[in-house]
């Protein structure tokens, strides 16, 4: 077929009457890019370099498994003129040759409300990127690891279409010549027929509409509830009380269930009872307000003690007791925990007795509480060998012969947080599919919890001088410990730590998005992404489709951890990932099949 030129094609979805409304552009493109709102000459356009799969000039699509939720972008380009009212519909996707139909519903005010909500619509807010990130953990700046392109305005936030107009909601002003990302969510029910599904994509710019095709193809093939890499993310409930003036922590945690992750803080027995719905799997019922993936799961990350052991645990008398309840409770409420007593946090040498100590008083317990795992971030080191049976280490400090020689002991070797070029960084100014690259890497090296720092760290920790209220709707830095006397890697680092980002704005009433509860990022949606992409190699594997599941790592993460070289070793375009996924959606639904079914 002849290659149209950009023009032409671009031209065979944008109307006559919205090109007069402001719209230079309109074209559509998958959710593991970032598309600055000033890029305006981005290669995504159209595929005419193997970049977009997404978009051919004409019409969006997407592909998937049942119980999957899937999203893509229609981006927007404004004219010299810009927009003065911008909005976008999906009313449904209808079963080609069929009569089932995926239906939209509008939003309530509870974000984490998603019964009867499949087809999600979000505006992208973009964060102005004008330093970029400075910290040696994360890249070493100038260096091959770094990413190319780290300042600009970056696309961070997906807030809701009912948000307060002026802050995100529908409709939207777009200024002259900006690109604007209008980002639509589509969940695929368990009980949903394979096949071909087509929809139209209405954007409508100052009273004037066009409309994009849109067609979604379902394998024939269902994702678990379950996750096949578990992914907790740290929890202070008291960020969110104080920027929304209220404790909203069923819609974050509800929330964070759609995302597939786990917000964790550190329990006792009163908490996990307080909180039975949350373990039980009852907050995430349609009764609650939920549906989407892991409907009716409970959470099973429940950490005994979160960075760092109270001193009560350094007497062995009382540690028994504590440890002893804790296991024998926990057997009862919450039989497939995972649970651990967290050591003091990226230790020093100086801390190596106490965790000796700490680990010694749970190790000799001649009761239950014998079983209860001692937890480190840190890599392996001879001094600990005896002391620690879950070793949680940087991508940076990721051994990977050593992790196979504890798994071979009997004991875990998860990660955390990231770095390149040894592993993805999840923050602003890396690609989107940064935090997605975590979930192949995982499933490459056999590692099953993955554990990023903070997930709402919107007031600064003590590292940082000055103001710690930050304004996280503006300023894009959230980790900086420059000024620190006693800091010799005075780093910063854009959106280290946030994941979230609050709907409602007590402390910076200008921000305030009128959002009751979270509003999720452009790194946690690729979180999502990897953790589902997990599930197609897990399902590959249990399939023994193992020339499939080679091929997919070999192109997405052929290089990672202590592998790694000099530069990224591993995919940084949401096309590489779509292609290793849609060739595991082929070999999954084939091999699902019956004998003799066609």
């Amino acid at each position: 077929m002849r290659r149209l030129g950009v023009a032409a094609l671009v031209m065979m979805a944008l109307s006559p009457a919205l090109a007069d409304a402001g719209v230079a552009r309109l074209w559509a493109v998958n959710d593991g890019e970032k598309i600055e709102q000033d890029d305006l000459g981005s290669p995504y356009v159209l595929d005419l370099r193997g970049m977009n799969k997404t978009w051919d000039g004409h019409t969006a699509r997407l592909f998937g498994a049942r119980n999957e939720i899937l999203a893509f972008q229609v981006m927007v380009e404004s004219d010299g003129k810009g927009i003065q009212a911008l909005s976008v519909a999906l009313p449904e996707l209808r079963q080609r040759g069929g009569k089932v139909r995926i239906v939209y519903a509008p939003p309530g005010a509870d974000p984490s409300q998603s019964a009867g909500r499949p087809i999600q619509i979000f505006a992208v807010h973009y964060l102005n990127v004008t330093e970029t990130s400075h910290a040696d953990w994360v890249w070493k700046p100038g260096s091959p690891a770094a990413p190319r392109d780290t300042t600009g305005w970056k696309p961070v936030q997906l807030v809701p279409e009912n948000a307060r107009g002026g802050r995100g909601g529908l409709p939207l002003r777009v200024e002259g010549s900006r690109n604007q990302s209008l980002w639509i969510e589509v969940y695929t029910p368990r009980d949903l027929p394979a096949g071909l599904y087509d929809g139209v994509v209405t954007v409508t710019a100052d009273g004037r509409a066009t409309r994009l095709p849109v067609e979604l193809q379902v394998f024939d093939f269902t994702l678990p509830d379950t996750n096949s890499l578990d992914a907790m993310v740290y929890y202070e409930p008291s960020e969110p009380e104080l920027y929304h003036g209220r404790n909203l922590d069923p819609a974050y945690h509800r929330f964070a269930h759609r995302y597939r992750i786990e917000l964790v803080h550190a329990y006792d027995e009163t908490a996990v009872g307080a909180r039975r719905g949350r373990f039980d799997g009852s907050d995430f019922r349609p009764a609650a307000g939920y549906e989407g993936p892991g409907e009716g799961v409970g959470n099973r990350m429940v950490p005994r003690s979160f960075y760092g052991t109270p001193p009560a645990w350094d007497v062995r008398d009382e540690a028994w007791r504590l440890a002893d309840s804790w296991m024998t409770f926990l057997r009862g409420a919450v039989p497939s925990a995972k649970t651990f007593l967290y050591m003091p946090d990226e230790p020093a040498r100086s801390e190596f007795e106490r965790i000796r100590t700490l680990a010694s008083n749970v190790h000799s317990n001649p009761g239950p509480g014998k079983a209860l795992p001692i937890f480190v971030t840190k890599h392996w080191v001879p001094e600990l060998d005896e002391a620690i049976d879950i070793w949680c280490a940087g991508p940076q400090s990721f051994d990977i012969d050593r992790a196979k020689k504890e798994h071979a002991r009997g004991r875990s070797y998860w990660t955390y947080n990231g770095g390149r070029p040894n592993g993805p960084a999840i923050v602003i100014d890396a690609p989107a599919t940064e935090a997605r690259a975590i979930a192949w890497a995982a499933f490459k090296h056999d590692i099953d919890v993955y554990f990023y720092w903070h997930g709402v760290h919107w007031q600064h920790n003590r590292q940082k001088q000055g103001e710690r209220k930050q304004n996280v709707w503006v300023d894009p830095i959230t980790f900086d410990n420059r000024g620190q006397p006693n800091k010799t890697d005075h780093g910063y680092i854009n959106g280290d730590g946030v994941l979230l980002y609050p709907g409602e704005e007590k402390v910076h009433p200008q921000e305030d998005r009128g959002i009751a509860g979270p509003v999720a990022s452009v790194q946690l949606a690729n979180l999502r992404r990897g953790l589902q992409d997990h599930l197609y190699l897990t399902l590959a594997r249990q399939l023994r489709l193992t020339a499939e599941v080679d091929a997919a790592l070999g192109a997405v993460v052929p290089r990672v951890f202590s592998d790694a070289g000099e530069g990224v070793g591993f995919a940084e375009t949401g096309d590489q990932y779509e292609a290793a996924r849609l060739a595991l959606a082929r070999a999954i639904a084939g091999a699902s099949k019956p004998a003799g079914a066609r």
